[in-house]
């Protein structure tokens, strides 16, 4: 397997990781199978076979003889393996990584991301508010067509009157479509550039690493994929600002 996308998918199996303690569920042994199979692929492949034990104690009904260290040696097996995977892997695929309280490294962040849209971006945020607006997405190239996608529950006041002033200001020089879904229906904070290319935020745009740390990251294409034809549905759906 390639670094890239090794790299790749181990951060998306790291971003998904189920709670290791209680009863087995078929999510857990599941997300074992695919993070095993990823340590075995890796440079890092010796300690497959200590993964695979503390595995199968996980997904069996003898839990609870050792949960604790199992947990542990799943989760510090893992992560060694991603960093070695982020050694190894181009610059341009692994991400950003922004520590708490680091606002301009943030906008940096964002910006970066978004400077690489040549015809659109789509912008997902359940929480977004103006702060979107007034920080982030100017950062975006002019002229593409922009499209923000938040919850029609949770978002918050001030977002739709920024829609409208955006809308007014701009116009035709940065075209601007904002919808909201129905409720409860995102779970994500994403970043589609050009209808191709997906990236994760990790904490929504009105807070992004001001308390905790955040990190931006590329989904590998695969997954990817499948995570924006799920929101093109949800946004053909959504009601227009």
């Amino acid at each position: 397997m390639d670094p890239e996308r090794l790299f790749s998918l181990l951060k998306n199996v790291i971003d998904t990781m189920p709670a290791l303690h209680g009863a087995p569920t078929l999510e857990r042994v599941q997300w074992l199978a695919r993070a095993s199979a990823l340590v075995e692929a890796s440079p890092n492949s010796s300690e497959g076979k200590r993964f695979r034990d503390a595995m199968d104690l996980l997904a069996s009904k003898n839990y609870m003889s050792d949960e604790n260290a199992a947990a542990v040696a799943v989760k510090s097996i893992l992560i060694r393996t991603f960093a070695m995977a982020e050694l190894n892997a181009p610059a341009g695929s692994q991400g950003t990584y922004i520590p708490a309280g680091n606002a301009f490294d943030a906008l940096a962040a964002i910006s970066k991301v978004f400077s690489e849209a040549s015809r659109s971006l789509l912008v997902v945020d359940p929480y977004a508010d103006e702060k979107l607006f007034t920080d982030f997405v100017p950062t975006a190239p002019e002229a593409i067509s922009l499209q923000v996608l938040s919850d029609a529950a949770t978002c918050k006041p001030s977002f739709a009157p920024a829609v409208a002033r955006w809308k007014a200001q701009y116009t035709t020089v940065r075209p601007l479509e904002a919808r909201l879904a129905p409720p409860r229906v995102l779970h994500d904070r994403l970043i589609v550039v050009d209808d191709t290319t997906v990236w994760i935020v990790t904490q929504s745009f009105n807070a992004l690493a001001q308390r905790a740390s955040a990190s931006v990251a590329k989904f590998d294409p695969e997954p990817g994929k499948l995570k924006l034809d799920a929101y093109r549905d949800i946004w053909n759906q959504a009601t227009p600002i």
